[in-house]
């Protein structure tokens, strides 16, 4: 009996698992929020309390400690693995067996390797397993019996190779193949540590530059203000991501661009809701339009950042997400320690070593807000979408309102509870968009009532039936 595409024993795993990475992205993503609040609230007291002005060596230090993760070249023997192999690859000399180094690889890091583009469509044929009578027949029945029972299917399947790739192979001599069999690697599989410290060195100064940016506007004005237009990046990922799409979910529709107004007033509703001294910060304070400049510059920079990095990357299981980032800390403790020496140079930050007191929150809030919490938040977007991810980062609002509202108790209005309502509905709305692909159903909606409108004016405007005619015909006559 033959199967088909739609067989619910063939395509039963691939949506559970899709759901199950969706929902940990999510999980991932509000995690996240929670230490950015604590993060961000150790940043003002660090800036504003213990007047502590360096926004650029705070970054640089805990950017820096990125650095962490390439331990892993120590821990993790599969990372020592990739380093052998990377060098042996390279010489073309180097012989190796294909099905032992294929099962190797598969099994101990977990890639497939197949030229999954050359091989032909799936067939099933009938699997040669033992029948019943064979088994109970065998020596080891009595332990199969007390184990645990494995049921395995009655089709096993088979794809073939395309007869042009196989004659265009089988002309290459060794050398010419073992090339050819790597670059089918690096395209299928995990990226190679090459190639992962050479996408850790085009994105770590954006990614410096947007926390930089952030780290300078909490320093200027209020953290309620730089939450606002944060929330900016929403906008500027769902524009990026609909020119440079990296998977269908990222293709820009009406639906999602008014979710994220609905989503940005929602904010903005909240923040202003949370008592007067918000507000009293758009009209009194000095530095405003410089806080709006750095937070929509560091909004910017995450969003090409995020976009940028998922279009190079591909599928989650391409980059190995620790590694990417202690290159990151790499790249900027050895390039971006200049900045500083410039700055003290023009006098706009003086150089100045932290004491005890600010030395500990600086590695604290590091460890805690940047070097754990970034790997969680890449891992999340990269498990739901670059809008999902960007939007569940203004989640810190209400939370950092919340964290005022009970550690200073500090006073709100209705704006504040009107407001959430829209963020979470907002949230939850392109979530579903996202991990669904439903496309754009206002977009399809005012399509619809348009086509409506249109036939019932044609209607309306239709000549006399061909009934109507003669009628009148005779009436005149």
């Amino acid at each position: 009996m033959p199967v088909t595409e739609d067989d619910p024993t063939i395509n039963s795993q691939a949506p559970t698992r899709s759901k199950s990475k969706f929902c940990l992205g999510i999980f991932l993503l509000l995690l996240v929020d929670i230490l950015w609040v604590a993060s961000s609230e150790a940043s003002e007291y660090l800036f504003q309390d213990i007047h502590f002005n360096k926004p650029y060596m705070s970054t640089y230090i805990k950017t820096s400690m990125f650095s962490i993760y390439l331990l892993g070249f120590i821990i993790f023997p599969s990372w020592r693995r990739q380093c052998i192999r990377c060098a042996c690859d390279d010489y073309p000399g180097q012989y190796q067996l294909i099905g032992e180094t294929d099962t190797e690889d598969t099994d101990t890091e977990g890639g497939d390797f197949q030229i999954k583009d050359s091989l032909g469509e799936s067939m099933y044929v009938p699997a040669n397993l033992p029948s019943a009578s064979e088994i109970e027949s065998g020596d080891d029945s009595e332990q199969r019996k007390s184990g645990n029972k494995v049921k395995f299917s009655n089709l096993m399947e088979v794809k073939h190779l395309d007869v042009s790739e196989a004659d265009q192979i089988a002309r290459m001599n060794y050398s010419a193949a073992a090339r050819a069999k790597l670059m089918c690697k690096a395209r299928e599989g995990n990226l190679t540590v090459q190639q992962v410290l050479r996408i850790s060195s085009m994105f770590a100064i954006v990614f410096f530059l947007g926390n930089v940016a952030y780290q300078e506007a909490l320093n200027v004005t209020d953290m309620a203000v730089v939450n606002i237009m944060s929330s900016m990046s929403g906008v500027f990922t769902l524009i990026l991501a609909g020119m440079f799409p990296s998977r269908p979910a990222d293709q820009f529709s009406l639906t999602k661009f008014l979710a994220i107004l609905v989503y940005v007033g929602g904010l903005v509703m909240v923040s202003l809701g949370a008592g007067e001294q918000v507000g009293n910060h758009f009209v009194l304070s000095n530095h405003l339009l410089a806080g709006i400049m750095w937070s929509l510059l560091g909004s910017f920079c995450y969003a090409v950042y995020l976009v940028f990095l998922q279009k190079s990357v591909g599928t989650t299981g391409k980059l190995d997400v620790p590694m990417f980032f202690g290159f990151v800390g790499l790249v900027c403790f050895s390039l971006l320690w200049s900045g500083m020496a410039i700055l003290h140079y023009l006098r706009l930050e003086t150089f100045q070593l932290p004491n005890k007191t600010e030395a500990i929150l600086l590695v604290v809030n590091g460890l805690v807000g940047t070097v754990l919490s970034e790997l969680f938040w890449l891992w999340g977007c990269m498990f739901t979408s670059s809008l999902v991810g960007t939007m569940a980062l203004s989640f810190n609002i209400p939370l950092s309102i919340l964290v005022d509202i009970i550690v200073r108790k500090e006073h709100f209005t209705w704006l504040f509870y009107i407001g959430v309502i829209p963020v979470f509905v907002s949230f939850i709305f392109v979530a579903y968009l996202s991990h669904k692909s439903q496309g754009d159903p206002i977009r399809h909606w005012i399509c619809k009532c348009c086509r409506c409108c249109c036939c019932s004016c044609r209607q309306k405007k239709s000549p006399l039936s061909e009934q109507e005619i003669p009628l009148t015909l005779v009436t005149r006559t």
